[in-house]
C-alpha cells in the first residue's frame, strides 16, 4: 500500500526566540510524519510564525495570509493571534490559531486543519514545552530561549501584551537543550529571551550562574547572550563582567539604548538614565574588547530637535559596532499609541535618514579597525549571496571569506584584509 505523504511549509518572522519557536514545530511536525518542504507549492498545509513588533511587519504578514489563505490550510501561530484574534476571526476564519505559549501542539492542530476542522489554543500558561531537539534553520548554531515575557512597562511595546510577565525556563532544562545542540554539532549557542538581563529574577537563579554551567560542558563551543535591557544589567554587572572573561563567550552585547535623551526614555517608561547606560558600557568595555550592538527608536511622540540631537551625540560618543534603526509607530493598545504629542511622518522619515547616514558611516569604522588583525575564527555557515564562508571570531565580528577549501564547523587562523559596513573580508593564513 502506498503511503501519502503530507508536506508542511513553514515561515517565520520576527525575533531569535521566533527563530526557536520555529525549530521545535518543524521538529515535531516531521516526528509526528509531516514532511518538511522548502518549496510552498508542494505543500498540503502551510504554517506561519508571525511577529507584531513592528507596524510594518504586522502589516507584509496580514496581507500574506490574506494571500495564502484561499490556496492551503493554515496554521497561524506567534504573537498576532495571540492579540488580534479578532483580526483572525474575521480575515481567515476557517485557519488554525496557536499562541505563544502552545508551540508544541502544532501536531494537534496540523491534524484538526487537514480534517477541515478549526484549532484555537492562545490560552496562557507558564510551563515550557521539554523536548529538546530542534530542527535547526543553522545547523552549527543552536538557538536556546531561556525565559519569556518580561518585566517591563514601555509605553510603545506590544510584545508584553502577547508575551506577557516573565516566565524563566529551568535550568537544568536549559542546560539538557544545550547538551543536546553540542552533541548533536553545534558550534555556538544562542542564549535568547526578550530580556536575558531578567533571567531567574522569579527563580532566585541569574544569568551569569545559568551561563557558567552551559560553558562547562565538553565540546569546542562559543555562546553568544542576546539582548540585556540595562536596568537589569546594571545591579548584575561585576557577575556580568566575570561572565565575559570566560573563553567560551562571545565578546558580544546587545543592549538597547532607544533614545539618547533621559527626557525621552522616561515618556519611554524605560527604567535607566543616559548616565547609567554609559556606565554599564564603559565597565563592560574596561573587560572585554566588546562588540557592542543596540536598538534606536526615532521619531518617538514628543521627541524634539534637541531630544534627537541628543541621541545622535550619545551615538558618536559611545561608537556602537552595530545600531537598529526603528521608525516610531503607533502599537495597538500601547500608552504611546494614546498620545496626542505624535510626530509628522514626514519628520520621522528625515530622522531616520540621517541617522542611517550616520550609523552607516560609524559602524564602517569600527570594522576599519579590524584590519590587519590576526586570529582564530570558527567556518559557521556559507553566504546566500554568494560562495564566501561566514565565520565568526571571539569578538562576534562576522568575517566573510571565499576559499573552497573551508570546512563548515573548522575553526581557522584568519586574517583581517578589508572592512564593509555589515562584514570583514579575511583570507586564511
Amino acid at each position: 500500500m502506498v503511503s501519502l505523504v503530507v508536506k508542511f511549509f513553514i515561515e517565520t518572522f520576527g525575533c531569535t526566540a521566533n527563530v526557536s519557536a520555529s525549530e521545535l514545530m518543524s521538529y515535531l511536525l516531521q516526528k509526528c510524519n509531516y514532511e518538511k518542504t522548502e518549496e510552498i507549492l508542494e505543500a498540503d498545509f502551510v504554517v506561519i510564525n508571525t511577529c507584531i513588533v513592528k507596524a510594518p511587519t504586522e502589516n507584509k504578514i496580514k496581507d500574506l495570509l490574506k494571500k495564502l489563505y484561499s490556496k492551503y490550510p493554515l496554521i497561524i501561530t506567534g504573537c498576532l493571534p495571540q492579540i488580534m484574534s479578532d483580526w483572525c476571526h474575521k480575515n481567515i476564519p476557517n485557519s488554525s490559531f496557536i499562541g505563544v505559549d502552545h508551540f508544541s501542539d502544532i501536531c494537534e492542530a496540523a491534524h484538526a486543519i487537514l480534517n477541515k476542522k478549526s484549532f484555537e489554543i492562545l490560552s496562557r500558561e507558564s510551563v515550557f514545552c521539554e523536548e529538546v531537539h530542534r530542527d535547526r534553520a543553522r545547523d552549527l548554531t543552536g538557538i536556546i530561549e531561556i525565559s519569556k515575557g518580561c518585566t517591563g512597562e514601555c509605553a510603545y511595546c506590544a510584545v508584553k501584551i502577547a508575551k506577557g510577565p516573565l516566565v524563566s525556563k529551568s535550568p537544568e532544562l536549559i542546560l539538557e537543550e544545550a547538551k543536546t545542540a553540542i552533541q548533536e554539532g553545534c558550534k555556538e549557542l544562542w542564549i535568547t529571551a526578550q530580556d536575558t538581563a531578567s533571567y531567574g529574577l522569579e527563580i532566585d537563579y541569574d544569568l551569569p550562574s545559568l551561563i557558567e554551567e552551559i560553558s562547562k560542558i565538553e565540546g569546542d563551543f562559543k555562546i553568544r547572550i542576546g539582548m540585556m535591557n540595562p536596568d537589569y544589567a546594571l545591579p548584575i554587572i561585576d557577575r556580568l563582567n566575570g561572565m565575559y572573561q570566560n573563553s567560551k563567550v562571545y565578546s558580544f552585547a546587545h543592549i538597547p539604548l532607544q533614545s539618547g535623551s533621559n527626557h525621552i526614555l522616561n515618556k519611554m517608561f524605560r527604567k535607566y538614565t543616559i548616565e547609567e547606560y554609559e556606565k554599564l558600557i564603559f565597565s563592560l568595555r574596561n573587560t572585554v574588547n566588546l562588540t557592542l550592538s543596540t536598538d534606536i527608536i526615532t521619531g518617538f511622540p514628543e521627541e524634539s530637535d534637541y531630544d534627537f540631537k541628543q541621541t545622535i551625540d550619545f551615538l558618536r560618543k559611545i561608537q556602537f559596532d552595530i545600531v537598529n534603526i526603528s521608525k516610531y509607530g503607533d502599537r495597538e493598545g500601547t500608552l504611546a499609541s494614546l498620545s496626542k504629542e505624535k510626530l509628522p511622518t514626514e519628520i520621522i522619515k528625515k530622522r531616520s535618514r540621517e541617522l542611517t547616514k550616520i550609523v552607516s558611516k560609524m559602524t564602517l569604522e569600527r570594522n576599519k579597525l579590524w584590519i590587519g588583525w590576526e586570529g582564530s575564527a570558527t567556518a559557521l555557515r556559507r553566504d546566500d549571496r554568494n560562495s564566501s564562508i561566514l565565520f565568526r571570531n571571539n569578538a562576534y565580528k562576522l568575517i566573510s571569506v571565499n576559499d573552497p577549501s573551508i570546512i563548515l564547523g573548522q575553526t581557522y587562523n584568519v586574517k583581517i584584509e578589508k572592512a564593509l559596513k555589515t562584514r570583514l573580508v579575511g583570507r586564511i593564513i
